[in-house]
């Protein structure tokens, strides 16, 4: 799970309405990327965007061990059937942004909108994200005194939001190269080709040594792993496209 910040500025920048309509008239999903020129074109494009900013662009992930969280949530069963998937779709969100908008300096005043990727999971458990996620972030900023306020949030579908298309294609980047698959199928061989490509541009590579990158097993606490192992391990283990 992940988020992208982008300054407002950047955002509404005329290339990303552009990518927008990109996205509108195919869509885009790293899963069943398999080669497809069309697909690979609107990825590049929307990656070398992302690049020619990226001064400007943050991303946390989280890899969470989903079947940890709802085996101790059964637990709670007789209290709440649903606090596994409540969990997932709540706490691990808000822990997501709040680590993009926290940590200013005090004199800095910072107002955020959130786009959130329409999904049927959040209503399945009851949680209205749209809702709920804005009060629970404006509360820890008075409880902390941080100096962010999240000022709007929305649901946006599939194809509407170039902001939630590149997490989603960065965040099937990610898991690739956290699971550096060998090349079993035509797809993954695709998919490993795109990515090594692109890591030949210097910033791409930097942009991935910059994510803020953290895994969540059965502890207390977020351990924040550093990106650039194991993307050190997927270009080793790919060497010969690498090169």
């Amino acid at each position: 799970m992940g988020a992208l910040s982008i300054p407002t500025n950047i955002y509404t920048l005329p290339i990303f309405e552009e990518l927008k309509l990109m996205i509108s008239n195919k869509e885009v999903h790293w899963k069943s990327y398999n080669g497809d020129s069309t697909q690979r074109r609107i990825i590049n494009r929307i990656i070398g965007i992302l690049l020619d900013h990226h001064d400007f662009i943050k991303m946390n992930v989280i890899y969470y061990d989903q079947s940890m969280i709802k085996d101790k949530a059964k637990e709670f069963k007789e209290y709440d059937s649903l606090l596994g998937e409540s969990t997932i779709y709540m706490k691990l969100p808000e822990r997501i942004i709040y680590g993009l908008v926290r940590n200013y300096g005090k004199l800095s005043n910072i107002k955020a909108q959130i786009i959130i990727e329409e999904a049927t999971e959040y209503k399945k458990c009851n949680v209205d994200l749209k809702r709920q996620l804005p009060k629970q972030l404006n509360m820890q900023a008075v409880y902390r005194g941080e100096n962010f306020k999240i000022a709007q949030s929305n649901y946006a579908k599939k194809g509407e939001e170039i902001g939630l298309e590149s997490t989603d294609v960065l965040l099937g980047m990610i898991r690739t190269i956290v699971t550096n698959p060998p090349f079993t199928s035509r797809k993954k061989k695709a998919q490993i080709e795109l990515i090594i490509n692109l890591l030949k541009d210097q910033r791409y590579s930097t942009f991935l040594k910059d994510i803020k990158y953290y895994e969540w097993t059965n502890s207390h606490h977020l351990t924040e792993v550093n990106f650039e192992d194991y993307l050190y391990v997927f270009i080793n283990q790919n060497y010969n496209l690498f090169i």
